[in-house]
């Protein structure tokens, strides 16, 4: 049974990966890819298959490290807009 259970992860994590080359939108691309990556992690760990784990392994440091960049930009860019809408007044020049 236990076996089973792993098959799933695997089929569900390999599904989400080759789905994701479907998306268009690259935050919920690395999204996925994250997420299905996670699961062939655990996958290739269960079955012991070096290759399997430190290629989903690198591939989901890889879009975990995009994903904190993308969030970091966008608080960033969201801190700036508060800015800028708090003080209407300081982008305006007078004659």
């Amino acid at each position: 049974m236990e076996n089973v259970v792993y098959d799933i992860i695997s089929w569900i994590g390999l599904t989400i990966c080759i789905g994701a080359f479907f998306i268009k939108d690259v935050l919920l691309l690395r999204l996925a890819t994250l997420i299905g990556c996670s699961l062939l992690f655990i996958y290739y760990s269960h079955i012991s298959i070096p290759q399997g784990v430190i290629s989903n392994l690198l591939v989901l440091l890889i879009n975990a490290y995009y994903l904190v960049r993308f969030a970091n930009a966008r608080r960033k860019a969201l801190n700036a807009s508060k800015v800028a809408t708090s003080t209407p007044g300081a982008l305006t020049t007078e004659n």
